[in-house]
């Protein structure tokens, strides 16, 4: 899948497209912290995974 400008959180291709970077044991965070970005329209697929990753971060340091 080419990567477009934004992400658009209602499309189920792009959602998977991003789940599908990270490992599968990370899968249900991902989708998870996904659900909570769906109000935003002008986030890059570069700025959500950046905002993954440190959500994935704190979620390790949490434990």
């Amino acid at each position: 899948m080419k990567e477009h400008k934004f992400v658009n959180f209602f499309q189920k291709a792009d959602v998977h497209y991003i789940v599908n970077k990270y490992h599968k044991k990370d899968h249900e965070a991902v989708i998870e912290y996904l659900e909570t970005l769906k109000g935003h329209k002008d986030l890059t697929h570069e700025a959500v995974f950046d905002l993954i990753q440190k959500n994935l971060k704190l979620k390790k340091i949490e434990k």
